[in-house]
């Protein structure tokens, strides 16, 4: 670079850029400072420091311009610091959403005392970037010269032979080849988007896309009506009803279904807990299962068959209840924007995931305090659906440190114990934390003095490695992935006030159950009706009936009827043909 102006103007002036690039560059050489295969590398340290230094290249006459068009990247660094030294990993278009849904108070509970130094980072980055436009505008900064012309070269010339390259090796027509050049010049742009600053351009672009396709999804329910009213004598007190989604829990590891284990120490001593120990859900994935919880949807249909009712959100506040999703999963993504959809029925949204899915960090217990607030803010009668991360892969990032009980883990070195073991003992170190956050949420209902009640269930299973079977996971359509969870809490007050429900509750809880009962069932819990109202769904109804306990793995299967593989536990039709 050949200053226009005196050396003195010129080492401030090259000073400032170096530290603005050092600044753009330290969210990456974070996320690189645990092992990473040649790959991240790539993304992290070679495409994002090239770009930089490409785009000090075209515009070498006016590097001020280049410092003011990284000026707004200066500015959300600290914050990308902040996010890559917490969960080890770059920011992204799911994370984007639920930064974008979070109010101020969130934002004040989450950052807490670091709210106003990491305030005054943001304001020091974006002083440095506009003192270092400053500073070479001052000093006239240009760069010129063959270096700079073959970096602007290679610039140009990297994609353009990225796309030939992918249209030379293609075979057919000249529509598919081009197609063709286009994809693999696409996967050198994924290779962009974790790294930082540049990356930030896809991760927005994503987020965007997905964000209106979910809410163009939600916006198709706005019309529905269910007509649900109130029914019977009302309590003279306020009443909370809360319906808790876990995630990827299988009945056999609790203790309140009969685990050798202690994983429910702290539900198991709270009275008042009716569990529901024969439910299924029809699905062993999240995308179709909660649907089925949250709507009228029934086991004989496709998952992905259009349905036109809205959820029970819709219901609950017709009947003139204040309506509240509160999450701990995330806005948008593939598997999550077909339940978002019906989490924006409700009147308040709160996503509180700042971890994705791979990482530690955002723990279920995250959603006690919104439903404190949510408690306190309003004193309407409320009804409450808490989205848990519960047990999903990876197990050693749902629970925080002081609930590894069971241990050897799989976070711990390979040399201690089998691979089964290891799977077994984190995955009960999920089912322990699930205990102890469903407890607190019980225990926050009941010193709100509130006729409250409180239906949980887990979405689906989870498969995990035995001597016959090498799987993990869940989606593989085995026994234990149908297998769920469910289990009822009421209230002292709620119980006073509506004993025949609590008889019913507990005369029914013992019978063959799925997860399409919970519609009706909260339905009737809540103590409302409408016309289409089918109580033969509802165990809070003497009309509860059995409904043949169909499961979707390949087709749809009588689960009652069912055999069962001898290595996975896969759920086969009898022999008879199944359903």
């Amino acid at each position: 670079m050949n200053p226009a102006n005196p050396a003195r103007a010129r080492r401030p002036a090259l000073g400032t850029i170096v530290l603005l690039i050092v600044l753009l560059m330290l969210p990456n050489l974070l996320w690189l400072a645990r092992p990473h295969d040649i790959v991240t590398w790539v993304q992290a340290l070679v495409l994002p420091s090239c770009m930089l230094i490409t785009l000090f290249a075209l515009l070498g006459r006016r590097p001020w311009l280049a410092c003011l068009l990284l000026a707004p990247f200066a500015l959300l660094a600290p914050m990308e610091i902040y996010y890559v030294a917490q969960y080890h990993h770059p920011t992204s278009a799911e994370i984007i959403a639920t930064i974008v849904a979070t109010n101020p108070r969130e934002t004040r509970e989450y950052f807490g005392a670091l709210l106003m130094p990491l305030a005054l980072c943001l304001a020091a980055g974006l002083a440095l970037a506009c003192l270092a436009a400053w500073w070479s505008f001052r000093a006239g900064l240009r760069w010129r010269g063959r270096l700079r012309a073959a970096i602007v070269a290679i610039a140009i010339a990297t994609p353009l032979a990225t796309a030939v390259a992918g249209f030379a090796g293609a075979r057919g027509t000249f529509a598919a080849r081009a197609h063709a050049g286009a994809a693999l010049l696409q996967t050198l742009a994924d290779q962009v988007q974790p790294g930082y600053p540049f990356g930030v351009f896809q991760r927005l672009a994503e987020y965007r896309r997905e964000w209106d396709a979910m809410r163009a999804d939600a916006a198709k329910l706005d019309a529905f009506r269910f007509h649900a009213h109130r029914t019977g004598p009302q309590p003279h007190r306020r009443q909370v009803y809360v319906l808790v989604i876990g995630e990827s829990s299988r009945r056999d590891h609790w203790q309140l279904f009969g685990y050798d284990r202690p994983t429910n120490p702290e539900l198991s001593r709270i009275p008042n807990l009716v569990p529901i120990p024969h439910m299924l859900t029809s699905w062993p994935e999240s995308i179709a299962a909660i649907p089925m919880i949250l709507t009228r949807r029934k086991p004989d249909m496709a998952w992905d068959a259009p349905w036109p009712e809205a959820s029970i959100l819709r219901a609950m506040q017709e009947a003139g209840y204040q309506t509240w999703w509160i999450s701990n999963q995330l806005a948008i993504g593939k598997f999550d924007s077909p339940v978002s959809m019906y989490a924006y029925e409700a009147e308040h949204v709160v996503w509180l995931n700042h971890a994705s899915w791979t990482a530690g960090g955002s723990y279920d217990g995250d959603l006690v305090q919104p439903l404190r607030d949510a408690l306190h803010d309003s004193d309407r009668d409320l009804f409450v659906v808490l989205h848990m991360m519960g047990s999903h892969e990876d197990y050693d990032y749902r629970y925080p440190p002081f609930f590894k009980r069971f241990r050897p883990t799989q976070s711990d070195p390979a040399r201690e114990g089998s691979t089964i073991e290891r799977a077994r003992n984190s995955y009960d170190n999920t089912i322990l934390y699930t205990d102890h956050v469903l407890a607190q949420i019980i225990g926050v209902l009941g010193k709100s003095g509130a006729v409250s009640a409180l239906w949980f269930e887990s979405d689906h299973g989870e498969t995990l490695p035995t001597p016959t079977c090498n799987k993990q996971g869940h989606g593989l359509g085995a026994r234990p992935e149908y297998q769920i969870p469910a289990l009822v809490w009421y209230s002292d007050t709620y119980a006073r006030a509506f004993p025949k429900r609590v008889a019913t509750l507990r005369a029914n809880a013992d019978k063959r159950t799925l997860s399409a009962d919970t519609f009706e069932s909260l339905i009737d819990m809540a103590g409302i009706t409408f016309p289409t109202h089918d109580e033969s769904w509802s165990l809070f109804s003497p009309d509860w009936r059995y409904h043949t306990r169909l499961v979707n793995q390949t087709q749809h299967i009588d689960f009652d009827k069912a055999e069962f593989g001898k290595g996975c536990q896969i759920v086969l039709p009898d022999r008879d043909g199944g359903h």
